[in-house]
């Protein structure tokens, strides 16, 4: 992975709770939405979301957390699991 300058992220002074929001209300909805089109236009986005893919490897879609480079934790579990190499998924026990 490239060295990635995180001082240019777009994130950085805004509220860090838009990128955490809980609950399906309208508000954090509003709130997530928010985010990813901060994430949208973000010059950094890609590496954000690669190193969200590393340290997220190997995590379940509850292990994920947040808007990381543009996408929540179940999209990026989604991404996960379409990538070459990724495990069956995990069976729930009985």
């Amino acid at each position: 992975m490239t060295d990635i300058n995180w001082t240019k992220a777009l994130c950085l002074g805004c509220d860090r709770e838009l990128w955490f929001v809980e609950g399906t209300d309208s508000t954090s909805n509003a709130d997530r939405r928010a985010a990813k089109q901060t994430c949208l236009i973000c010059p950094i986005r890609s590496g954000c979301l690669d190193s969200a893919m590393a340290e997220e490897n190997g995590r379940g879609e509850s292990g994920r957390y947040g808007i990381r480079g543009g996408l929540s934790g179940k999209q990026r579990y989604a991404l996960a699991r379409r990538r070459p190499g990724a495990q069956p998924k995990q069976q729930r026990a009985a």
